[in-house]
């Protein structure tokens, strides 16, 4: 269950545009989410390809994808209780409003692929448990045809539009980085980690 979040915040409350770095813990799991995103919709191609079930690959797949939903979890928990800079002002209005739908909208689809995953494979009658690498998550879902092949439907179509939405998130990011005519617009280095050197 997702901690409440202080009055007048939200998942994606922003501070005015001030030009600083994301909070380090966020870009942490930035990183470590956008990883285990990308390996999880190759893992779950390469799978869905495979002419035989290999019972090893969908073990990965299930303890990733709970992990992502877990750190997705943490991510927004982090996230109410942060100071997070705002768009640069140097955007368009319409690029700041398609930035916030967009990420909005991420964080919606890595809420619903590993849930609609979950409930899919504790849905399955022959399922082989919902496996988080050492230990197996309890099956809250009784065994329904019916609802493993909506919760299955659900897993594919919102695991191919994260992926799309992806492309264009990286795409815009690209775009203001190396495209803008104003560098105020890069948003690249806020989301970047780096270390500093002790003297």
């Amino acid at each position: 269950m997702v901690t409440p979040m202080p009055a007048g915040h939200s998942v994606l409350h922003q501070s005015e545009d001030s030009g600083a770095p994301y909070p380090l813990a966020l870009r942490l799991i930035h990183w470590f989410m956008a990883l285990t995103i990308i390996g999880l919709i190759s893992l779950g191609l390469y799978m869905t390809s495979l002419k035989e079930h290999s019972e090893e690959l969908y073990f990965w797949h299930k303890s990733f994808g709970m992990l992502a939903f877990f750190l997705i979890l943490l991510r927004m928990a982090v996230r109410a209780r942060s100071r997070i800079p705002g768009f640069p002002l140097s955007m368009q209005p319409w690029e700041r409003k398609a930035a916030a739908a967009g990420h909005g909208l991420l964080y919606l689809l890595m809420l619903l692929v590993p849930l609609a995953g979950y409930t899919d494979s504790s849905a399955y009658v022959h399922s082989s448990g919902i496996h988080f690498f050492v230990v197996d998550l309890p099956q809250l879902i009784p065994d329904n045809e019916q609802v493993q092949k909506i919760a299955n439907l659900v897993h594919k179509l919102a695991s191919y539009a994260l992926a799309g939405l992806l492309v264009v998130h990286v795409s815009a990011a690209l775009k203001h980085r190396y495209f803008d005519r104003d560098r105020r617009s890069d948003v690249f280095p806020r989301i970047l980690i780096r270390w500093r050197r002790r003297d």
